[in-house]
């Protein structure tokens, strides 16, 4: 599978924030963690800069202020599509729905009720972690544009974290001044659904959606389809049951032949299957210690936990029990 990458514009204003905040840091965060060359770079990286920042500054606010004071423009061709946007609901549908010409290996979704509508975001890979500051930064991004809409209502507003409290190295619910919960399954900002009506102050910007709609088509062709359905799957285990029909629906094939396409590729659905349910039951032990293993299997989709136990030791090498247990005493050292 290959690695997950970000535009390495997501770096710019951190070291303008930590200025202004009166932070210095050491070298091996001071330095941006990518090639000059490159407009993309590895999202581990990224996600490991923003924690060392935290780390180190002992600053939990620096990486959402970055996110309410991002420049918008540096998301390239995504910035003119939201500036011109009149209303907070046009600008997070554009940032939602190209968000992947970002970064990918990432579920970010919009959604509206009749009363409340919410955006999630969450990094699908299961290999990185921890990544609380990533996701304090990606959603002060989202803040910035419902404080441009809304002006006041501020106090209706509550957040979700994947991390528990203590993991966020400070008062969360102080730096964002709203209610907040932890040990959650994705990362999210719940609003009043009418703030998506508020209107915004468009920008005069050359905007060409369709040239965007066409850039995430032509993305989706050229991701191996291996990489397509492992990320579908990491988006779908301790949600929804996954289905492989469905699956195939939503990467615009039919059955036989994404099966045909995995074949080629020297896979199967099955293997794609069991190889995310393994590094995401990995990850479950690594995050979520107080959840027994039949409780991670019913997550992962297993109606036996006899039958996770098994696919876990063929996996591992281990009993999961044995594995939990190594993660235990590493994290007691």
């Amino acid at each position: 599978m290959i690695r997950a990458s970000v535009r390495s514009t997501a770096l710019h204003g951190w070291h303008d924030m930590l200025a202004v905040k009166g932070h210095q840091l050491g070298e091996n965060i001071a330095e941006n963690p990518h090639s000059p060359r490159s407009d993309m770079m590895s999202l581990q990286d990224f996600v490991s800069f923003s924690e060392g920042v935290v780390q180190q500054a002992r600053d939990v606010a620096i990486p959402w202020l970055v996110g309410t004071h991002y420049d918008l423009v540096n998301l390239g061709q995504i910035g003119p599509a939201i500036l011109s946007a009149n209303s907070v609901g046009v600008a997070l549908r554009r940032l939602v729905d190209y968000f992947a010409l970002l970064q990918d290996s990432t579920d970010i979704a919009l959604h509206r009720d009749e009363q409340s509508a919410t955006v999630s975001y969450r990094i699908l890979s299961p290999d990185i972690w921890p990544r609380h500051q990533d996701a304090m930064f990606t959603l002060g991004i989202v803040s910035q544009l419902l404080r441009q809409g809304q002006g006041s209502g501020w106090d209706r507003i509550n957040f979700a974290f994947e991390a528990e409290r203590h993991d966020m190295r400070g008062d969360i619910g102080q730096v964002l001044n709203a209610p907040c919960s932890f040990g959650a399954d994705t990362n999210q900002i719940r609003f009043p659904a009418a703030f998506l009506d508020l209107a915004l102050r468009a920008e005069p910007q050359h905007s060409d959606v369709g040239a965007l709609n066409r850039a995430i088509a032509q993305q989706r062709r050229q991701t191996p389809i291996i990489d397509r359905m492992a990320q579908l799957v990491f988006r779908d285990l301790n949600s929804f049951a996954v289905d492989q029909a469905r699956l195939a629906r939503e990467i615009g094939m039919s059955d036989r032949t994404m099966r045909r396409k995995l074949a080629d590729a020297g896979s199967s659905y099955q293997q794609v299957l069991d190889e995310c349910r393994m590094r995401q039951a990995a990850f479950e032990f690594q995050t979520r210690p107080e959840l027994s293993i039949a409780q991670i299997a019913l997550r992962l989709g297993y109606a036996e936990h006899s039958n996770f136990t098994r696919a876990f030791q063929r996996w591992s090498g281990m009993a999961p029990q044995t594995y939990r247990a190594q993660l235990a005493q590493h994290r007691a050292q």
